[in-house]
């Protein structure tokens, strides 16, 4: 098989057709169908399923995936590290970011990045905590930034930051002009949650259990997919939340939100630089990491949430 093969396996099984595929690498159906079929001779595999609803990866098909991806980033590994030589003039580098780097962190590292490493190109994919380690594993991305930490043998994870947790109400909140309340009001409060996948989740509960609270306790009004939604829907009036203290610092001082301490709990976090332990990182991904850790780059994230 060759990596011409590999990558029109991932456009089809990507875009769940021939000929959407065939489109997104400039070749014909008939084309794509004879690589693919030959691939399946060569596994002794059936990797795909025709119906009349279109294609569908087999248990074997979703494995050579996962490996077909694998094969193809270390490609683009190989290519950057030959652009290394040359000054990092062309690299660009995936990565994933749970919703509190990325819209927190990434964006204030970019001057820096675009005035140091001008040939670095970099390709940001959001999700939560489990989706940017999936995507890691799969080698859509090379590097992950995370707030939660997974106990996966696969992934290394090197501490970036530690961020807190605070409570926060909306501006019509019979809470907002208290400084502090106890563990007891805490549990007679709705809860606007993060899914379970997410960073915060995970810090939430773990900070609920070291205080003694069972988080299955708490009355929860929704679980929202982002920060965003999860501030918007507080600020509006719908109950309490616990976010990042770095996501709410411009609205805490426009009076959108107002913070709450809780007596006897304090949940901090740690946000995480994660990477593949068996994949060689590329010179943009060094560069990129070396950048990140840098204490001037900590700075710069700590003035940017205080704009």
């Amino acid at each position: 098989m060759t990596l011409r093969q590999l990558e029109l396996f991932v456009a089809v099984a990507e875009t769940g057709s021939f000929s959407r595929g065939a489109e997104a690498i400039c070749l014909t159906q008939s084309t794509v169908s004879q690589h693919i079929a030959a691939l399946e001779r060569e596994t002794n595999t059936r990797l795909l399923d025709r119906t009349t609803k279109g294609i569908f990866l087999t248990t074997g098909g979703d494995v050579f995936l996962q490996h077909a991806r694998r094969v193809l980033a270390e490609r683009d590994v190989l290519n950057q590290a030959m652009a290394g030589l040359h000054g990092l003039e062309r690299a660009t580098l995936n990565l994933g970011a749970s919703n509190i780097p990325a819209n927190y962190l990434i964006p204030c590292i970019l001057p820096a990045l675009q005035q140091e490493f001008p040939g670095i190109s970099l390709t940001m994919r959001i999700g939560d905590s489990r989706e940017v380690l999936d995507e890691l594993k799969s080698g859509q991305v090379e590097l992950g930034i995370v707030g939660g930490h997974a106990t996966d043998e696969s992934c290394s994870h090197e501490p970036l930051l530690k961020d807190r947790l605070v409570m926060i109400v909306g501006p019509d909140h019979p809470l907002k002009e208290r400084q502090s309340i106890t563990l007891n009001e805490l549990q007679k409060q709705g809860f606007v949650i993060r899914e379970d996948g997410s960073g915060t989740y995970q810090a939430l509960q773990k900070g609920f259990l070291s205080a003694g609270i069972d988080p299955e306790s708490f009355n929860v009004i929704a679980r929202l997919g982002s920060n965003e939604a999860v501030r918007r829907a507080v600020a509006a009036g719908s109950g309490c939340a616990f976010v990042s203290d770095l996501s709410v610092q411009n609205n805490l001082r426009h009076g959108e939100l107002f913070k709450i301490d809780v007596e006897g709990l304090t949940i901090h976090r740690q946000l995480w630089l994660v990477r593949l332990c068996e994949r060689t990182a590329s010179p943009a991904a060094i560069a990129f990491s070396d950048l990140l850790k840098r204490e001037t780059v900590l700075n710069t994230l700590g003035q940017c949430c205080n704009v």
